[in-house]
């Protein structure tokens, strides 16, 4: 009999800087923002120091949303032409390899009445969007009764690998899948709501993950920002990561920071500002690994960084504009 589970643990230590600038073409006079940045606390993942340095200067508040994931909400009142974020983690992972082949789960998917809470990543709804497209991919997969669910799950991403071109430009951050299957092209975030599509119309549950994905020899697509995959559930096991545009499973280069139904639960950023200004942004992410935690990162700590807010600006009759599609950058 396989075993699913490899007693080799890889275990990775990892600072992440995760740096966001927001620029605006005329003056603006109030930001309201979430940020949903702080990587999660699982039992093969574990936060050992968040720190967060926002500017102009405000206050953040932080909570837990209605998945688990830690918001930090802000506001910034006085005018002001640019904002800069910077959050800085420091992240241990140590996921044990496995066969997903070998766990002992099957298709058609059979679900437990304490299971209730997977109707939520049951449900078709915003960008995963049911069609007759999607189902012609459906067919492909011929799925079989009684057949494995982890090999279901892998030629699936075999799959999208070969049907699908991995190609910046081609979509947006609020683009459907049907923009996918229209094109035969888009980045991470598509490829996720597409898994997340196909396993839906399978009867399995499926939830979007939102997180960094530290490179391994340039093997990786989509590290240099922030990175997407989805996770499937197994009812022997629980959620498995798996990431199409890659074609793998996710492993201990993954750093998971949000889950949800699809993207529109888990920007990383996303907010409303009062004024008539065009808006900019630009993300960088970095990762590095480490020996030790350094001295300075050991305790989570807020901080302000020096961005000028003026007395007086333009706008101050404007309404308030929502721009949470241009506050939300598409994950890459």
């Amino acid at each position: 009999m396989p075993t699913p589970f490899n007693k080799a643990i890889n275990v990775m230590l990892l600072k992440i800087t995760h740096t966001t600038d927001l620029s605006y073409s005329d003056m603006i006079s109030e930001s309201v923002m979430e940020l949903r940045m702080v990587p999660r606390q699982e039992q093969d993942q574990h936060r050992l120091s968040f720190n967060l340095a926002l500017g102009p200067s405000t206050t953040a508040l932080n909570y837990f949303d209605w998945l688990g994931n830690t918001v930090h909400a802000f506001t910034i009142n006085a005018f002001h032409q640019q904002i800069r974020i910077v959050s800085t983690s420091v992240v241990e992972t140590d996921r044990p390899q496995f066969d997903a082949v070998a766990l002992p789960d099957k298709w058609p998917v059979t679900l437990r009445s304490e299971d209730y809470g997977m109707y939520d990543f049951l449900q078709f709804g915003g960008p995963v969007v049911d069609s007759p497209n999607l189902r012609k991919v459906v067919e492909s997969l011929q799925p079989r009764a009684g057949e494995p669910l982890g090999g279901l799950a892998m030629r699936t991403i075999d799959l999208i690998a070969e049907k699908f071109q991995y190609k910046s430009g081609v979509t947006t951050s609020a683009s459907p899948i049907t923009e996918m299957l229209e094109h035969g092209a888009g980045v991470c975030q598509d490829f996720t709501h597409l898994m997340i599509g196909l396993s839906r119309a399978l009867g399995i549950p499926a939830r979007y993950v939102s997180g960094y994905l530290h490179p391994q020899s340039e093997r990786f697509r989509g590290y240099t920002q922030t990175h997407a995959w989805c996770e499937l559930y197994f009812p022997s096991t629980g959620w498995i990561g798996f990431d199409p545009a890659n074609r793998c499973v996710a492993n201990e280069h993954f750093v998971k920071t949000a889950i949800g139904r699809d993207f529109r639960d888990v920007p990383p950023n996303k907010g409303v500002y009062r004024g008539s200004a065009k808006e900019q942004i630009v993300a960088q992410v970095h990762s590095e690994e480490l020996k030790a935690v350094p001295p300075e990162l050991a305790v989570d700590r807020m901080r302000t960084l020096q961005v000028p807010v003026y007395p007086k600006g333009k706008g101050e009759h404007h309404e308030m504009i929502p721009q949470q599609q241009e506050h939300q950058q598409q994950q890459q």
